[in-house]
């Protein structure tokens, strides 16, 4: 297997800078990343701590130096296969899917739980909205569903396609990346989701500058669900508009209200939230060539095939305009972390129940599959000890 997200430019064209949170520090490419598990095993094991802005910025270390990039080697192979061939074999096995699916979702509602979040509060406080009404609002019956899509994710058996999915993003979002910046996946911080969006806008933002990318206008955010990313790239571009691209009808309806929602609460006279969402796949946008300054996609590829996610490179150059960017930010398989979840039981049962497509994102060279769509070489920052910010641009 390989994965790769690294920069592959010659080491002299540019710089990766240091990233710096707390006691720990980014180091290019080598960095060991954790995956985005439920950890820890109970929600007990992990500590709480107050609500804070997080201070991470993509900045140089304190040393002042700053390391080239350089091409990153392959990702070792699971050193325990047999654990990997047997947990694979088990989930062909629809019951044990089921239990391992459950007790998954258990783990990720508990943690939550002891950081104040109510799962039930977030779908009850929805319960009285006209959801064949919303879905009618954004819904093309002419999307086509390819067959990876219409599998269980994310421990919920609809997948994607169901309406708790959709009312739970945000609440479920919190409780997974609430250890994202904590190496040891122990300390749960509530604002780890928007601190993990807002340190790849800083990421990106520097990589495009870097790189010299055209300035950025239009958007379009690959995979946006109910609108989470979308609103952190609104943030980070305010005079950009926004398109967000998804196959859940379910998500973009419960995105779509939110928005109206938000739209009630805002002052007399502000201008209208430049989002827009639109039903349909990243692969296939059917949207114009060159209509856009930068296509993002914020944690999808792991929930892809590796196929899939090299059909979304290739139709983003075709809709980038010259100087474009694709950004990307994505967990890093490149780590002992990540090493450790392939030889762990308990561990890699509860990340494959909830994402079906763990080994084929773990087979993707990302900065390959960018390179054969057409794109410059790909530059990269790592944005907190388990995700890196990918970029590559179109050339002008």
């Amino acid at each position: 297997m390989r994965w790769k997200c690294h920069a592959r430019a010659p080491a002299n064209k540019h710089q990766l800078t240091r990233l710096h949170d707390a006691n720990w520090r980014c180091r290019p490419l080598e960095t060991a990343h954790v995956a985005n598990l439920p950890w820890p095993t109970s929600p007990e094991q992990a500590t709480s701590v107050p609500q804070r802005r997080s201070s991470t910025r993509c900045q140089a270390a304190a040393s002042g130096t700053a390391a080239a990039p350089h091409a990153a080697s392959s990702v070792p192979r699971p050193k325990n296969a047999l654990l990997v061939t047997l947990v694979e074999a088990l989930f062909r096995f629809p019951p044990f899917f089921a239990i391992a699916a459950k007790n998954a979702r258990e783990m990720i509602v508990k943690r939550g739980e002891s950081m104040g979040l109510d799962f039930q509060a977030e779908i009850d406080a929805l319960k009285g909205v006209d959801w064949e009404a919303e879905l009618a609002r954004v819904q093309d019956p002419s999307v086509k569903y390819p067959a990876y899509y219409t599998v269980p994710f994310h421990a919920y058996p609809e997948g994607n396609l169901g309406w708790m999915p959709a009312m739970e993003m945000t609440v479920a979002a919190r409780s997974v990346h609430s250890t994202v910046y904590d190496p040891e996946g122990k300390t749960l911080d509530p604002q780890g989701d928007d601190n993990l969006r807002s340190s790849y806008s800083r990421c990106m933002q520097q990589l495009l500058e870097e790189g010299g990318a055209r300035p950025v206008r239009d958007i379009l955010d690959v995979g946006a669900a109910t609108g989470l990313s979308s609103l952190a790239l609104l943030k980070a571009f305010p005079d950009a508009e926004v398109i967000g691209i998804d196959l859940s009808p379910h998500m973009l309806a419960v995105g779509s209200f939110l928005q109206r929602q938000r739209a009630l609460q805002r002052p007399p006279g502000s201008p209208p939230e430049r989002l827009r969402f639109v039903h349909g796949a990243g692969e296939q946008t059917r949207m114009p060539d060159q209509s856009f300054d930068l296509v993002s996609v914020m944690l999808v590829c792991h929930e892809l095939p590796a196929a899939a996610s090299a059909a979304i490179f290739k139709e983003a150059y075709r809709l980038l305009r010259p100087g474009g960017a694709l950004a990307v930010m994505e967990m890093n398989p490149a780590s002992p972390g990540f090493q450790r979840v392939f030889n762990n039981p308990f561990a890699y049962v509860a990340f494959k129940s909830t994402e079906p497509w763990l080994l084929e994102y773990v087979s993707l060279d990302m900065a390959a599959a960018m390179a054969d769509a057409g794109f410059l070489p790909a530059q990269q920052l790592e944005n907190s000890p388990r995700h890196c910010t990918v970029v590559a641009i179109k050339p002008h």
